[in-house]
């Protein structure tokens, strides 16, 4: 079985790049070379791909907490929202921050293991900035960033990955020690720095940035990403061995309140949805296409079902999620 199939829900590389002669968001200076700098990235990338352009401070709360819960944006963006803006391609694969803790965040966004493509089509918008930028560039030290710590290619690549076994068993906290000491990477919560792990989902990425190149950081993460898989593949036996009659009771138990449940809450749907990924992956469930059960947990969130119907009580959110998780779950396969 290919392990990363199911341990892998989808891979990011990020750029961070700045413009020479223009301070650092957050900063008391330049705040007029700031706010044009929007308008040039999007002339820039106009007719390069299909996307939306969109200032912060012209959406409401709604509309940018839905786009923080897919990725697309980030709360740093968010807290600088009177200067700051996002390009987002219309798939959601592409996207930048414009006045984040740096000038320009770049970002691509595949699904499953695939570092090597997010890279290489970020690659191709990253020439595009670099060639009709000044892009602030030092010889010894490489890209000069907002934080010293994403000096040198201003580069991280990450991967979001379901590790439910190695947290069952009590192992992810050693398995996180491990990974960072060996390889020098981190690994965090669903949303990054600071978050915790929710259903089970982790990002790994990069720390180092200097003293190396893009493609050795694509290498070292792709070697710990299938170390990572082959330590959960050994979780996952070792659980089945001591607890497989729970764990089948467990995740049946969890499907079929998902397919009839008359109302769910944000963070039960993600519990549930979790469950029945590690029914799949043991074979305890129908092959059902995860990759359609991960992406329920950020088109059903509060925000993305205010969006659709409207503004409403929290009770009618959890109706109407419970509703469409139904009608999903019938039509995936």
């Amino acid at each position: 079985m290919d392990n990363t199939r199911f341990n892998v829900i989808s891979s990011r590389v990020r750029f961070a790049r700045n413009v020479q002669g223009i301070a650092y968001p957050g900063s008391p200076v330049d705040r007029d070379k700031r706010l044009i700098l929007p308008d040039v990235v999007e002339r820039i990338l106009r007719g390069r791909f299909d996307y939306d352009f969109f200032m912060v401070a012209n959406l409401d709360d709604v509309r940018i907490k839905a786009l923080v819960e897919r990725h697309l944006i980030s709360p740093a963006l968010v807290k600088n929202r009177a200067e700051s803006a996002g390009i987002v391609e219309k798939t959601e694969e592409l996207s930048l921050m414009i006045n984040e803790e740096d000038h320009i965040r770049e970002q691509c966004v595949e699904r499953g293991f695939n570092l090597r493509g997010a890279y290489e089509r970020l690659t191709r918008i990253d020439d595009l900035i670099v060639a009709n930028l000044p892009i602030a560039y030092d010889r010894d030290y490489g890209f000069v960033t907002a934080c010293p710590t994403n000096l040198g290619t201003g580069m991280r690549a990450s991967l979001m990955m379901f590790l439910p076994a190695l947290t069952l068993v009590g192992a992810i906290e050693d398995t996180v020690r491990v990974f960072t000491e060996k390889y020098g990477l981190t690994i965090r919560g669903l949303y990054g720095e600071g978050s915790s792990a929710i259903g089970d989902t982790y990002q790994l990425s990069n720390t180092r940035k200097t003293d190396v190149c893009e493609a050795d950081i694509i290498e070292i993460v792709e070697q710990a990403t299938n170390a990572i898989c082959i330590a959960e593949t050994v979780a996952r036996e070792k659980l089945l061995q001591e607890r497989g009659g729970e764990i089948k009771d467990k995740v049946r138990r969890s499907y079929d309140v998902l397919r009839n449940a008359y109302s769910l809450s944000s963070e039960e749907m993600q519990r549930l949805i979790s469950d029945v990924k590690l029914g799949v992956i043991c074979g305890f469930l129908p092959q059902i296409n995860t990759f359609a059960l991960d992406a329920l947990t950020t088109r059903l969130s509060a925000a993305s079902i205010t969006i659709k119907i409207g503004e409403c009580a929290p009770h009618v959110r959890d109706l109407t999620r419970a509703k469409l998780v139904r009608e999903i779950l019938a039509e995936v396969k």
